[in-house]
């Protein structure tokens, strides 16, 4: 079962295939993501970047 929150909404989806899809991009998401000094690092440069512009 997956569970979307929206602003207004919430949809819970339990189709298997449908599961399968949501599974699939968390892991892609999932493998992106940076964590710890990597992730202090990312965040400061957003910042400095914002803060020039």
């Amino acid at each position: 079962m997956v569970m979307v929150e929206g602003t207004a909404a919430e949809l819970t989806i339990t189709q298997p295939r449908e599961v399968a899809l949501y599974g699939r991009a968390f892991d892609t998401l999932a493998g992106q993501s940076r964590t710890g000094k990597d992730a202090r690092a990312l965040i400061g440069k957003a910042l400095a970047a914002r803060q020039q512009s």
